[in-house]
């Protein structure tokens, strides 16, 4: 039998998603400014620039779909075995 979980409270709600929200964040701009370094480095305007800013887009999202779709689904599974 499956026990009720307890409500969240709002600042543990908030700082989750605030903490998702910046991970997100500084994931783009890491690989933007990669994409910068690599675009002075080679002397290519702003192909790495775009394509640092996407990679790293993917990344954030890729981070939250983990984090709200794949963790919780994996704890529920776990807990009815």
């Amino acid at each position: 039998m499956a026990q009720k979980e307890e409500p969240q409270s709002l600042w543990s709600v908030t700082a989750r998603y605030s903490g998702l929200g910046l991970q997100w964040a500084l994931s783009v701009l890491l690989f933007t400014t990669g994409g910068w370094w690599v675009d002075g480095w080679l002397g290519v305007a702003p192909l790495f620039t775009i394509l640092g800013a996407f990679v790293g887009g993917g990344a954030g999202f890729y981070s939250f779909y983990v984090h709200l779709v794949v963790e919780p689904r994996m704890e529920r599974e776990k807990e009815s075995e």
